[in-house]
């Protein structure tokens, strides 16, 4: 199986006049671009890839080899820091986000953070600064995974309505816009809903037409 945020050995599937395709042992394939090729190789050859998503969110690999893969802790580079968050540099040609809800504290651009690599909900990689919080992810299997990523983005909503929003903010799960979900909690709208229905099942926050508050 491909892993995203992984080193990991392939073959030479397939060569197009962009690149090469990579395949693993069960058939699925993955674009090694052609600069990244290295000279004299050819189908059958087995090449060591880094695998990320490119800005259109495709699977990509890499021969170059960046600072940290999934599950590792490093210091990186923080190279900017926008709306939804910063971006770190782990050594490839994308940077990677660290959500605000992911910082221990306020960070600009030339800091060097320690950070913790995962895979987050959107299945893209991202940081987080909280190194302790994440470092069972990886071994969480299967159904486990789903248990852990649900329960932990109803905590994280809960955090962030408290300690960004003051314990309430000026819309529903049904009203918001996706894009508004992921510039003020760092997750898709479903997810959102997913959370909001369990801290409101569990009592800790309230919904009104207009609004969603913590109970405290």
């Amino acid at each position: 199986m491909i892993q995203l945020g992984k080193i990991q050995t392939l073959k030479i599937a397939r060569e197009k006049d962009f690149g090469v395709y990579l395949a693993d042992s069960e058939g699925a394939s993955v674009l090694l671009p052609k600069k990244q090729v290295p000279a004299g190789k050819t189908i059958g050859d087995e090449l060591s890839v880094f695998v990320y998503k490119d800005s259109s969110d495709r699977l990509i690999a890499t021969t170059r080899k960046p600072l940290m893969q999934v599950g590792d802790i490093a210091k990186v580079l923080v190279k900017d820091v926008t709306k939804i968050g910063a971006f770190v540099d782990i050594g490839l040609e994308r940077d990677v986000l660290l959500p605000y809800h992911e910082m221990r504290h306020e960070i600009k651009a030339g800091d060097q953070v320690e950070v913790y690599l995962y895979v987050d909900h959107s299945q893209r990689l991202a940081a987080t600064m909280y190194t302790k919080k994440h470092e069972e992810a990886t071994v969480i299997q299967n159904d486990q995974i789903k248990t852990y990523h649900y329960e932990r983005n109803a905590d994280e909503v809960l955090a962030i309505l408290t300690e960004k929003f003051e314990g309430h903010v000026p819309y529903t799960d049904k009203t918001v816009q996706p894009d508004e979900i992921m510039r003020d909690f760092g997750m898709s709208k479903a997810a959102f809903k997913r959370a909001v229905g369990k801290l409101l099942k569990e009592g800790r926050i309230k919904i009104t037409k207009t609004s969603i508050f913590c109970v405290y």
